[in-house]
């Protein structure tokens, strides 16, 4: 039975009137011989090469059949003609038309809209998160810069963009997950400078680690418990 994969949309296709012995012009095979008719869900006229015998005859591309191949999808000429969907391609090529028609355009969006579509959807979204399809893909990727236009896409994609909340609560787990530091807060410590952060002056410790500022260092003693010592300070 037929379903939405084989409607016709640019209908009705109805069966010429013809008479055995008859010549036409076949698109596909120049001038043919009618010789019988296919028995398919729209009956239509065999066709044999002029001045040829034996059985190799097939149906005659002309008339409604070659209009339905230049704008039906492939499935529904297969299935309303009885042929296979190669032989629909074999009839495009000859009519010089690409694999892409009206009907092959409606006939993706409505599978893509109903449950075929929602299953396909699912499928993909479970193979996106496979995880060695993605170690695969970053394995591939690794070590090779982006192309110039990749990176600029991706700027003016992101430039002004502010995260929401749950966002960044999603960065921030991820990143503790992996042991990674997030950009924005800089080069992490290391456990040598957190010994010179609690044993030294502020101010010896800011010559020790030259990459580092005042502010950062007492932001790190504040973090590491060390007092601040600043009142100290300014006394000497």
């Amino acid at each position: 039975m037929p379903d939405d994969r084989h409607l016709l949309l640019h209908g009705p296709y109805k069966t010429p009137r013809f008479r055995y012995g008859s010549v036409v012009m076949c698109e596909l095979r120049g001038e043919v011989v009618l010789v019988g008719l296919r028995e398919s869900p729209i009956p239509w006229p065999l066709g044999r090469r002029v001045g040829t015998r034996g059985s190799s005859r097939g149906l005659v591309l002309y008339g409604a059949l070659a209009r339905a191949v230049r704008q039906e999808a492939s499935l529904a000429v297969a299935y309303w003609w009885g042929v296979t969907a190669q032989t629909v391609t074999v009839w495009r090529k000859a009519l010089g038309v690409g694999p892409t028609t009206s009907g092959t355009s409606v006939l993706r969006a409505r599978v893509m809209l109903g449950e075929q579509g929602q299953r396909m959807r699912e499928k993909c979204h479970a193979k996106a998160r496979d995880r060695e399809r993605c170690e695969k893909i970053a394995a591939a990727k690794r070590g090779k810069p982006r192309p110039a236009h990749v990176r600029e896409a991706i700027r003016r994609a992101h430039t002004g963009r502010v995260h929401t909340e749950e966002e960044r609560r999603k960065r921030s787990e991820a990143h503790k997950r992996r042991g990674t530091w997030r950009p924005a807060a800089g080069r992490p410590w290391t456990a040598a400078e957190d010994e010179v952060v609690r044993t030294m002056r502020l101010c010896e410790a800011v010559k020790m680690l030259r990459d580092r500022t005042a502010e950062s260092v007492r932001s790190r003693r504040r973090t590491l418990g060390v007092p601040d010592g600043r009142r100290k300070e300014n006394r000497q």
